[in-house]
């Protein structure tokens, strides 16, 4: 997570797709973000308008430390027809805006940007822009926010599967990985993993002990520790401990696993 970062919610008109707005400066922190599900359209000066896909592994950074950032997070499953684009197009990528949104809006866009005189400014700008796609956009797939919230369900409490209305598991699998970016098991684990994270953030104080790591693979709903070791070093490329120790504080998003009622601090 950028330095100094910060979010909020957005506009009332964007809640349910936007997750939250932010500003922060890059780290330069090698070691990447970590996958969330998410989709964010960010920009910083000097590198224009970006959009990152969701990811299945650590993104390094891409920018160099101490510079400024600005973005918007979708919530999971709603971004496809904002951006116009399946997000499965998107899995693992970072691309220029331009490639998926026409070239005159997002020109337009980059002017406001360029001529923000504060990062309030420049997050309103982006915030217009995507109430503009939004007013000519479809809905996004119901089927896929559907199974979003009971995945969320079953990893945040445990619940049992949901059934989900009669049709083939492929067509299911396509239109999820329209949506989200990749298929509904990829997604219970990237989800379980932040459930992992969440956790251990909320007992900082515990540390990386191979006992307290044990507790909280247990209530992530991890098999045991060797299943979480194997899947912190999939999404993160490091053990359990070492992501304990060196865990930022999280975004406000991830302190809850209902990604549709999240509360985000104003």
């Amino acid at each position: 997570m950028p330095e100094l970062y910060t979010e909020r919610l957005p506009r009332e008109l964007l809640r349910d797709r936007i997750a939250c707005v932010w500003t922060g400066r890059a780290s330069g922190d090698v070691r990447g973000v970590l996958p969330d599900g998410c989709i964010d359209i960010v920009w910083s000066p000097g590198r224009g308008l970006r959009v990152a896909g969701p990811d299945t592994a650590s993104r390094p950074a891409a920018v160099p430390a101490g510079t400024t950032l600005i973005g918007v997070r979708f919530m999971p499953g709603v971004a496809a027809p904002i951006l116009g684009a399946p997000i499965s197009s998107l899995t693992d990528l970072e691309i220029p805006l331009s490639d998926v949104w026409p070239r005159n809006p997002v020109n337009r866009l980059q002017g406001c940007l360029d001529e923000a005189r504060s990062p309030a400014e420049s997050v309103c700008a982006l915030e217009d822009a995507i109430a503009e796609r939004l007013c000519a956009a479809p809905d996004p797939d119901p089927m896929a926010r559907v199974m979003i919230a009971a995945i969320t369900r079953i990893v945040a409490i445990g619940t049992e599967s949901c059934s989900f209305p009669a049709i083939s598991e492929r067509q299911l699998r396509r239109r999820f990985r329209a949506s989200v970016g990749y298929g509904p098991k990829t997604f219970e684990r990237v989800a379980r993993f932040r459930h992992f994270l969440r956790l251990a953030n909320a007992a900082p104080n515990e540390g990386g002990s191979a006992r307290s790591l044990a507790r909280i693979a247990a209530a992530a709903g991890y098999a045991d520790q060797s299943h979480l070791n194997r899947e912190c070093m999939r999404f993160a490329g490091r053990t359990p401990g070492q992501i304990v120790r060196e865990l930022q504080p999280m975004s406000d998003l991830f302190k809850t696993l209902d990604f549709h009622t999240a509360t985000i601090a104003p």
